[in-house]
């Protein structure tokens, strides 16, 4: 079924759902009714571009539609087609879900007849991934070589953030499930996600900035063991980084602007103005899609001024280029994507790179290396958060000096009274108030 002419209305219903009206091509009046804005926009822009409509309006029966939908694998794997058909979600996100779907929820409740799911399934799910260990070890040799490891007490199993993760994507599929008619009633509808603790987040102090930084301006050499082949001697030998001139400028860059890895990779010439002193931030590279996005994480565009360092920087790369849609920064070189590996030769705290963004809005919100500290709220937009809880979240302290201990004493309050009451008496008088004793 298709749209007579691509025009359609719609209105919101009482109780907050979305009805769609428009004339399918043999000229009857149909209407769709949705529960969300993303599902409204996507049908509208079915009709306007008249595709195929069969997604709305399956031509199965509801005694079909059950059969088909028995499990909840099929139901999972309808959810996955409406993610990438409908909220048209990126490709990466889409591989998380289908990895969750096939390592951790599939395994345990993807046979399972939809009609006799419970509570009990989802508690089961979560009762088996809580005893699960990582696959990849990448975050934990990080955390291992850390000398404040003790905080960290997810190296054996998988995180708790991670778990949280999870079990959303079984409740989402079963929500998705209830509001389609597949489902009689939501069976993980009264499951209360676990609570996933704060973690501990790394970050570079001043001093781990400038050594670090100062390692690269002489070179990045570093020493390795090696040995010949066929012998089991090793000597001790002198390595230099590779590309350590435009190294630098990346990390440097990222701690001055705080932007992530994919919008430093996405900056050409036509994104710097020297003349206003900003860049503008529009796009972003996926690394693990290897493709250029024409939006950001956040969906948005944003401006972000300059200080010396990146204008420096910007200024030599520009002047490199051979024309003004050349990439001006190459994120996808070995030092970048084993970052942590290069704090370790340069013998500095050891980080990830989007670590680096952390550290540089701490900066911007404690006044580290500044004059003053920035307002929370502009902190936010460089930061291109549209919830300050996650700007929080980036935002660090080393300790609780310069809080508490700056309040005034009881006495001193008082005195200040005192002195402000005796310079409103100076001004009204013209001469210092007296206390005169007198009688009674």
């Amino acid at each position: 079924m298709k749209s007579r002419d691509g025009k359609a209305t719609w209105d919101k219903t009482r109780n907050g759902s979305f009805r769609v009206r428009f004339y399918c091509e043999n000229d009857l009046r149909r209407e769709k009714k949705v529960k969300s804005i993303t599902d409204r926009d996507a049908l509208i822009r079915a009709i306007k571009r008249r595709d195929q409509l069969d997604y709305w309006y399956p031509e199965v029966e509801q005694g079909e539609s059950s059969q088909l939908l028995g499990t909840f694998d099929a139901l999972a794997d309808l959810w996955l087609n409406h993610c990438r058909n409908v909220r048209e979600i990126s490709d990466c996100c889409q591989h998380n879900y289908m990895s969750h779907l096939k390592h951790h929820i599939r395994p345990v409740i993807g046979s399972m007849l939809l009609s006799e799911l419970s509570l009990m399934d989802i508690e089961r799910v979560a009762a088996v991934i809580k005893d699960k260990k990582p696959q990849t070890r990448s975050y934990v040799a990080v955390r291992q070589a850390r000398t404040d490891a003790d905080f960290f007490d997810d190296d054996e199993f998988l995180s708790s953030s991670y778990r949280r993760e999870i079990l959303t994507v079984a409740c989402m599929i079963t929500k998705f499930g209830s509001e389609r008619g597949y489902v009689v009633e939501n069976p993980f509808k009264e499951f209360k996600l676990p609570e996933c603790p704060e973690q501990p987040y790394d970050y570079w102090r001043l001093d781990d900035e400038d050594k670090f930084l100062l390692w690269l301006e002489n070179g990045g050499r570093f020493y390795k063991y090696v040995g010949k082949r066929g012998s089991k001697e090793k000597y001790r030998k002198l390595f230099k980084t590779r590309g350590v001139q435009a190294f630098y400028d990346v990390v440097l860059f990222a701690l001055r602007s705080g932007l992530r890895k994919g919008e430093i990779g996405a900056l050409t010439a036509r994104d710097v103005n020297f003349a206003e002193n900003f860049i503008l931030v529009r796009r972003s590279y996926n690394s693990r899609e290897r493709r250029m996005k024409d939006t950001t994480k956040g969906k948005t565009f944003r401006m972000v001024e300059m200080n010396d360092d990146m204008r420096e920087i910007l200024s030599r790369r520009i002047e490199q280029c051979k024309s003004d849609k050349e990439l001006l920064f190459n994120i996808k070189t070995w030092a970048i994507k084993n970052f942590s590996k290069y704090c370790r030769k340069g013998e500095v705290r050891e980080i990830h790179f989007h670590s680096l963004r952390h550290t540089c809005l701490t900066n911007l919100a404690n006044g580290y290396g500044m004059d003053a500290p920035l307002p929370l709220p502009q902190v936010q937009k460089i930061a291109d958060h549209k919830d300050i809880a996650t700007t929080m979240r980036y935002v660090h302290t080393d300790g609780i000096k310069n809080t508490g201990s700056r309040q005034w004493s009881r006495k001193h309050r008082i005195g200040l009274q005192e002195d402000a009451a005796a310079d409103v008496g100076i001004k009204a008088t013209g001469t210092p108030l007296r206390l005169v004793a007198t009688n009674g």
